[in-house]
């Protein structure tokens, strides 16, 4: 159960932050018309629309943008958008509710910016501005504030923007465009790409439409767009990810249906299922896989615990329990897991009081990661309840494996040990399979131990297979290239 729970939260952060079919679908409309779609902001042909959002066959939200002329802002325009999903899975609802307004020039650049997200009840609020060459705002979360501070080295657009700027420069085929966005859920700015790639019918849609495919912070999507500019059908993650242009009425209807969302829309979207059972994982020593399924086939971390090596398109890892693994010495590298962060705020004084507290005046690190743990294991319920930071955990004595790896880190780090969180894949005995989970890494003296709070282990057994470190949602984008491909081969078990 709590490594399912665990999952629902890596899909509903993917389904945060993403902006195909087969030729059975969508077939060549013949010749585009001589002058392709182009148009300004001032003589727009839409104000706005509505989409259904569909996950693995399953209907989960809706979204709703709308550009409009900004009040008391002379040839400004707002991109005003929001978007609501609901997940039920194993019993448990999980609600995103996003909104922004984003203020642009008549170019699509940005100038400045209000986003209000919602996971769970857990809020978080950020607004700035594009002032030269450099991007500021105010984060504030669970009363805590902190600066957002980027550099530029061109024009950045938001991410809102994404779906206008091939209707604005030309859905000409052939035509390839290349800008910097801003992410507000990644809190990060990174190249787009777009290119405007045929001219389609499909039986998706009535009209015929401009195919444009679309790369953002390693996620790809594709985007069907009529005439008029609209967005008619939008595929990412390989088509498990479906936007559909609707009506308001079909796109809110899901809030009435959701509650008969099935399981496995999010389990069976996750789970990988290995080539044989693993029998008592939480007592598993050692554990030699192969993974396959990613077309990248990034690296992953390799360590004393974790050897992993490429052959071919697969990865041959072989994991260890061990108590704990010595590694080299870096100063800068142990600074930089003692950081205070959105997620793992280590400097809040909530954070210092309660870690103070639990150590009891106990110097020793290994005691203290043991206090931790056993505090942790009577205070913290595990639910799928999602956090954008340690501090949410905190308020609600709630968490899902994220949830617990950012506060375990944040009052870890408050007393002085670099700590990290690792993301990969853990194996459900309920569920039969690997998902998606978090847990982290902390350095006792000369080395390091991995500690899972949401299983009370210490160290975590070897079926924990990390494949990237990080708290922050660009972290975890770097598993989109994982979820939903992954494929494991179970070569071996038995103790090192």
């Amino acid at each position: 159960m709590r490594s399912a729970l665990c999952s629902l939260a890596y899909a509903a952060a993917l389904l945060c932050v993403l902006p195909g079919c087969t030729s059975l679908y969508f077939q060549d409309a013949g010749a585009p018309p001589s002058q392709p779609p182009r148009y300004e902001l001032e003589h727009w042909p839409y104000s706005e629309y509505w989409t259904g959002i569909i996950f693995n066959g399953e209907k989960v939200g809706y979204a709703h943008v709308q550009v409009v002329p900004s009040a008391g802002h002379s040839g400004r325009y707002e991109i005003r958008s929001q978007s609501v999903l609901h997940i039920r899975m194993l019993g448990f609802d999980k609600r995103i509710a996003l909104e922004s307004i984003d203020r642009v020039g008549k170019d699509l650049t940005l100038e400045w910016f209000s986003h209000h997200y919602d996971l769970d009840g857990s809020r978080l609020d950020m607004e700035g501005r594009v002032e030269g060459n450099t991007l500021t705002g105010e984060v504030e979360n669970a009363g805590r504030r902190s600066r957002l501070a980027l550099t530029l080295e061109e024009p950045v657009y938001p991410a809102s923007a994404v779906t206008l700027i091939p209707v604005q420069r030309g859905l000409r085929i052939g035509s390839q465009y290349r800008y910097l966005v801003f992410s507000g859920q990644t809190q990060s700015v990174a190249p787009a790409e777009q290119e405007v790639v045929a001219y389609e019918k499909s039986e998706f849609f009535e009209e015929r439409a401009y195919r444009v495919t679309s790369g953002f912070l390693g996620l790809t999507s594709t985007t069907w767009f009529s005439d008029q500019g609209l967005p008619l059908l939008e595929l990412g993650l390989g088509g498990v990810i479906i936007s559909a242009i609707s009506t308001e009425e079909r796109a809110k209807r899901f809030i009435a249906t959701t509650a008969l969302n099935k399981d496995a829309a999010i389990i069976g979207f996750s789970l990988v299922k290995p080539d044989a059972a693993i029998e008592n994982p939480r007592a598993l020593r050692r554990l030699d896989v192969s993974l396959s399924g990613n077309p990248a086939l990034t690296t992953v971390p390799n360590d004393p615990r974790q050897q992993c090596q490429r052959s071919g398109e697969t990865l041959d890892c072989q994991i260890a329990a061990v108590a704990k693994w010595s590694a080299p010495v870096d100063p800068a590298a142990l600074r930089h897991d003692l950081r205070d962060t959105l997620a793992v705020p280590s400097d809040d004084v909530r954070i210092e009081k309660l870690a103070r507290e639990i150590a009891g005046g106990d110097a020793d690190d290994a005691h203290r990661i043991e206090a931790l743990r056993a505090w942790m294991r009577e205070n913290i319920r595990n639910e799928a309840s999602d956090a954008f930071s340690a501090l949410d955990v905190l308020r609600t004595r709630s968490a899902e494996c994220q949830g617990h790896a950012f506060l375990y880190a944040a009052l870890a780090r408050s007393l002085g040990i670099p700590t990290r969180v690792v993301n990969g894949v853990v194996y459900s005995e309920e569920q039969g399979g690997f998902l998606f989970h978090a847990w982290n890494e902390s350095w006792v003296g000369d080395g390091w131990v991995a500690v899972d709070t949401t299983f009370d282990q210490l160290p975590a057994d070897a079926t924990h297979i990390k494949l990237v470190y990080g708290e922050s949602v660009a972290d975890l984008v770097a598993l989109a290239g994982w979820v939903g491909k992954m494929r494991i081969r179970v070569l071996d078990t038995g103790n090192p």
